[in-house]
């Protein structure tokens, strides 16, 4: 008996259906895609199953910060809160406020003695005025960017297929120009048509040679380098394609400290929430950076080093292209020897020549007849 297998064919047609290029569509792309990223660079060890870790990233990240606290059953969850109560020396209000639809009761909280406020960066503490917090600043400019240059890139695309646009004088030329080009499109060598046609028809051209190759070109070169600045902005150390000269050591480390002093601020600042939520509700929390970014930081020193003499070697013939004309003006040019030849008037065949090579010696050779 053969085996019974389930027929799929019927939703075919539902994941075959392109997505829509619009702001909206790509702009959730892309913020989804880079709140992914984001997901994957800090790896957290010791979450209590009572907390759920994608929506604890999801404050610490957008919202700049997430409450630690313990419901009344004695679980430890992390919500989302708001300040609340008075303000310190330093405006930074004493209390935390959740809501959640699935809670019982609100809770209001005075921080660092009933619950600990882990955030994303130290500019979140004085938020207070409720403004987006966290990086959503950063990743919405980014997406925007994104799905503004993919937009851009589809527009450039569609436009290069239309080339030359023909016009006509009057409808039946029109018609006859349609049948040239279908046969053209169907894979047709070549059309034979009346020589008024050819006359009666005037070709414009709407884009350059290049059909606008290089504007595809440079959009998608725009695209890596937005993708490149927020990852540096966010700490991490990338090369964009923009400087097509090679970057020289100096450069590749001024970029490496600005990005670690990015990232470090980020780690410190989540690792000393994580440090107070450890010491109140007796958990082992621990926040670090992904494994497989620390050995891609490790690696490219090995690689700069092992390329530097390259650098070097490609260095020094423009160097000596530059000093030999320095050298070659610093001697003193060779002298010449002066040749004098003196024609006798009255006699032609009678030629005197007279070489001067500076010398005290006679170098005069006569040739008289």
């Amino acid at each position: 008996m053969a085996r019974k297998t389930d027929d799929y064919s019927n939703l075919l047609p539902q994941f075959a259906t392109p997505v829509p290029m619009n702001f909206d569509t790509l702009f959730r792309h892309y913020f989804n895609f880079i709140l992914r990223n984001i997901f994957q660079i800090f790896k957290f060890d010791g979450i209590p199953d009572t907390v759920d870790e994608t929506f604890m990233k999801y404050c610490l990240f957008l919202n700049g910060k997430v409450t630690f606290f313990k419901l009344n059953s004695g679980d430890l969850v992390a919500l989302n809160g708001v300040y609340s109560g008075d303000p310190n020396l330093y405006y930074v209000p004493d209390k935390m406020l959740v809501n959640n639809p699935r809670l019982t009761k609100s809770y209001r909280m005075q921080r660092d003695t009933e619950c600990v406020v882990v955030y994303c960066s130290e500019p979140d503490i004085y938020n207070v005025t409720g403004a987006f917090g966290g990086l959503y600043t950063l990743i919405s400019r980014t997406a925007t960017m994104l799905a503004d240059g993919d937009l851009s890139i589809n527009i450039s695309q569609k436009n290069k297929r239309l080339i030359n646009v023909l016009a006509a004088e009057d409808q039946n030329t029109k018609d006859a120009i349609d049948v040239v080009i279908r046969k053209q499109y169907n894979g047709e060598p070549y059309a034979v048509v009346h020589k008024s046609l050819i006359d009666n028809v005037e070709s414009v051209p709407i884009t350059d040679k290049t059909g606008g190759t290089t504007d595809i070109v440079q959009l998608i070169e725009c695209q890596q380098y937005i993708l490149s600045h927020f990852y540096e902005a966010l700490g991490l150390q990338t090369h964009d394609n923009m400087k097509k000269e090679r970057l020289i050591t100096a450069e590749i480390n001024d970029n490496e400290n600005l990005a670690k002093l990015n990232i470090d601020d980020i780690l410190c600042t989540i690792q000393a929430g994580v440090d107070k939520v450890n010491a109140m509700f007796d958990t082992n929390i621990s926040v670090s950076i992904n494994s497989l970014l620390e050995q891609q930081s490790e690696e490219e020193p090995e690689q700069r080093s092992e390329e530097e003499p390259e650098q070097q070697s490609e260095e020094e013939p423009e160097q000596q292209s530059e000093e030999e004309p320095e050298q070659r003006s610093e001697e003193e040019p060779e002298e010449e020897p002066e040749i004098n030849i003196l024609i006798n008037q009255q006699d032609a065949s009678a030629v005197e020549i007279n070489i001067d090579t500076g010398g005290d010696n006679n170098g005069g050779v006569q040739d008289m007849d």
